[in-house]
């Protein structure tokens, strides 16, 4: 029994110590990104109706001054209307038709929506 105590008293440290070097990184990583760009120095002193954890969070994911739809635009997914594939906007090819915007994982999968070869079963 005293062996099995040991042994969850031993895992229980790990996870703590690892917990701690996990936030000591991201406070590090915050800090150092504070010093090297004085522009989010003035966004943190706008922030003054947020409490310092919003702003050492918003920090952490890009940073508060960045526009919101570059944000978005970065994390949407599309889907290709031709094989049904998902993948991120920014390396999706766009193409514009009746003025839709529509977004392909490939220049094939296009230009075989361009030409109305293939029927459009993915959409469903």
């Amino acid at each position: 029994m005293n062996v099995i105590a040991r042994f969850v008293r031993f895992v229980v440290w790990v996870l703590v110590l690892s917990w701690v070097f996990k936030l000591f990184g991201k406070f590090a990583m915050w800090a150092l990104r504070r010093a090297v760009d004085p522009a989010q120095q003035s966004g943190a002193a706008g922030n003054a109706g947020g409490s310092p954890a919003q702003s050492w969070a918003e920090s952490l994911r890009g940073g508060a001054d960045a526009p919101e739809e570059t944000q978005t635009a970065t994390r949407r997914l599309v889907r290709d209307p031709v094989c049904g594939m998902h993948l991120a906007e920014t390396l999706a090819i766009p193409f514009r038709e009746r003025g839709e915007l529509m977004h392909f994982c490939s220049a094939e999968c296009r230009d075989k929506y361009a030409s109305g070869i293939l029927p459009r079963a993915a959409n469903g």
